[in-house]
Formats: structure tokens, C-alpha cells, sequence
């Protein structure tokens, strides 16, 4: 297990030009952001030691909003806290992937039921914009990119639902760790090349109105190992 890692330093924390007062509240979101962003890309290896100190120094900010920022990390399951130890990095397991795909899968069901019920016009074709999108990115060959845009399609949804609660529960269970993790355990099953017409059935299922029908789907669609 990795005793520590340092985040990396962007560039404009490494000039000497002085700097306005920030907010306690807003430097710890955007400490939060940083680490959860390098968490979730692999620059901060899973079992990784976090050092308050080195955070702090690495983001041009205080311990006070480091301290908040890990807690939230530790809230979200990124990050775990053992008195005594400090934080490090959760490590992933396909038993715990699995677990977040139970939540994901329960919370996106509800979500494409309701997008169903409330998507107009311009939603729809914001959907049938990212699935061409996407088929154009497997045509391509470009895997990371298509996966991106799976990723936000599928958060996409969610906003059609017009659910606030359930929009920031979905962005909690970490759709862009559960997709790279699980494609990466399952990656023989993986179907890249029916990417874009498995998520078409979802815009179809979406469009046609019928709730139950967009449920269905989705429920299948994240209950397959296809893809997630």
C-alpha cells in the first residue's frame, strides 16, 4: 500500500504574485474538487496516505479547509478516516463496485421514470445529440472519450428528471470510478462497439412518455455487464 502521495501542483500556485483573500468556504470546494478529480483520474493511487500538510501547501490553502474538504471525501466514501492514522484514498473492490452500481442503478432507474414523465423538446434532443455523439466517438475508436460521454448522458438524465435531491445523490455515488473500475474488471464483456444503440434504446424509452417503459430500460441497461 502506498505510504503517501502528493497532489500535483497546478502552475498558478507556483507563481509569487499575491493573491486575494479567499473564502474558507469556497477554498475548501475547490480543495475538494482537486483531490476528488486526482482520486478519480488515478493520479492519487487507491490506499494512498493524505497529507493534510502537503494538500494544504499543494493548494494554496489552510489546513482548516483541507480538514473540511477530506471530511467530505470521507462522507462520499472516497476517502476513509482511522483515528490516529489520517486519511488515505478508499480502495476499490468488485464487491464495493458492485455495491455503488446497486445505488447507481436504483437512483438512475427512478431517474430515466421521471425524465420520461417531464423531458420536452429541447431535453430530447440534447440526448439524441450525445448518442450521435458517441457514435461517432466509437466509430473513432476513442474509448476514453465515448466513456466520458456515457458517463455525462447518463447525469444528463438524471437533470431531465428535475430531481435536485436525486441529481446530487447520483453525482455522490461517483458514476465516472464506478464506469472506469467496472469496465476495467469486466473488460472482455465489454460491447464498445453497441455503445451508442444501447444507449438509443434509452432515448427511444425516454421519448416515447411512458415511465414504466424508461425504468425498464434503464434498469436492464445497468443490470447488464455490456456496458455501464
Amino acid at each position: 500500500m502506498p505510504e503517501s502521495t502528493e497532489l500535483q501542483i497546478p502552475t498558478d500556485l507556483t507563481d509569487e504574485k499575491p493573491r486575494a483573500p479567499r473564502r474558507s468556504g469556497q477554498t475548501m470546494v475547490r480543495v475538494y474538487k482537486e483531490i476528488r478529480d486526482q482520486i478519480l483520474d488515478g493520479v492519487i493511487p487507491q490506499g494512498a496516505h493524505l497529507s493534510i500538510q502537503a494538500i494544504a501547501m499543494a493548494t494554496d490553502a489552510s489546513n482548516g479547509p483541507v480538514i473540511s474538504a477530506l471530511g467530505r471525501l470521507a462522507n462520499e466514501g472516497l476517502v476513509l478516516h482511522q483515528r490516529g492514522r489520517g486519511y488515505r484514498v478508499a480502495e476499490w473492490t468488485p464487491e464495493s463496485l458492485e455495491n455503488l452500481l446497486v445505488v447507481r442503478r436504483a437512483l438512475e432507474t427512478e431517474a430515466a421514470r421521471l425524465a420520461a414523465e417531464r423531458a420536452d423538446a429541447d431535453d430530447l434532443d440534447r440526448l439524441q445529440a450525445m448518442v450521435d455523439h458517441m457514435a461517432a466517438l466509437v466509430r473513432d475508436g476513442r474509448r476514453a472519450d465515448a466513456y466520458l460521454t456515457d458517463v455525462e448522458f447518463h447525469m444528463a438524465v438524471a437533470e431531465v428528471s428535475q430531481c435536485k435531491g436525486l441529481i446530487d445523490a447520483l453525482r455522490r455515488s461517483h458514476l465516472l470510478e464506478v464506469v472506469q473500475r467496472r469496465l476495467q474488471i469486466y473488460e472482455p464483456l465489454g460491447d464498445f462497439a453497441n455503445m451508442s444503440a444501447l444507449h438509443q434504446k434509452l432515448v427511444d424509452a425516454i421519448a416515447s412518455g411512458d415511465p414504466d417503459r424508461a425504468g425498464a430500460v434503464m434498469h436492464k441497461h445497468l443490470t447488464s455487464r455490456d456496458l455501464a
